[in-house]
């Protein structure tokens, strides 16, 4: 699990004086790279495995909103891996409180970066990102397209 601290500032707002529900998914996608970083998973990583995430599908739900001036952490783990996929869960929690202010699941492929086609995971991603470790080998197929 990886906490990411970020202050909400008023660029963060929309009109009506709350985090825009566009910049959550800003926040969220703050919280999965510093969970890839701190794992050693930056871009050099991915450069060298020739392959880069991709994020396939995502969800989320909002409960409470934030304001400028509010310090807030987002939450970013591993819920299920499996050969070709990732499926991350995550929180944006008030960081004075740890009341939630959204909730995400957002599911993840690794595509290579010659074919642009999604690719199983291969051992040196999972042996470097530990939570991978467990990773089914059922032969679930990835998102195809022709």
């Amino acid at each position: 699990m990886t906490v990411t601290r970020i202050s909400v500032r008023g660029y963060h707002e929309d009109r009506f004086g709350h985090v825009n529900n566009a910049r959550y998914l800003e926040f969220l996608e703050e919280g999965r790279w510093a969970h890839l970083e701190e794992r050693g998973l930056g871009p050099e990583f991915f450069a060298k495995h020739g392959v880069f995430p991709v994020v396939v599908r995502f969800s989320v739900s909002y409960r409470r909103p934030a304001s400028a001036g509010d310090v807030v952490d987002v939450v970013t783990s591993v819920k299920n891996a499996s050969r070709r996929k990732i499926v991350i869960d995550q929180s944006v929690r008030l960081a004075s409180t740890q009341e939630v202010c959204a909730e995400a699941e957002v599911t993840a492929v690794f595509v290579d970066e010659k074919t642009g086609r999604p690719v199983v995971l291969s051992d040196g991603i999972r042996d470097a990102w530990p939570e991978l470790g467990c990773a089914d080998d059922r032969g679930d197929e990835a998102p195809h397209r022709d």
